[in-house]
């Protein structure tokens, strides 16, 4: 099964638990790189010549994607079957 294929045969409460994770994994990426930058910093200490370390769009949405899906594939059933248990009203 491709992704297209397994993104259409999920529910609209499986919809909004990824988007309600990929925003957690949004934060977890911003704290993985600025932990990442404040430890490259420490290792180069003073050298003039470190380049510097950006964030950029690339790795921060290529972490967050990635924690997304752990986060999924730990979580996800547990987030589906309580979401599907609550009252429809």
């Amino acid at each position: 099964m491709s992704v297209g294929q397994w993104l259409n045969s999920l529910t609209a409460v499986d919809h909004f638990i990824i988007l309600g994770l990929f925003a957690l994994a949004c934060i977890f990426s911003w704290f993985t790189l600025n932990g990442l930058r404040q430890l490259y910093g420490n290792l180069q200490g003073q050298n003039r010549y470190v380049h510097e370390f950006r964030i950029t769009p690339f790795p921060f949405l290529g972490i967050a994607i990635l924690y997304t899906v752990i986060m999924y594939m730990l979580l996800g059933d547990l987030f589906t079957t309580f979401f599907s248990s609550l009252p429809a009203g």
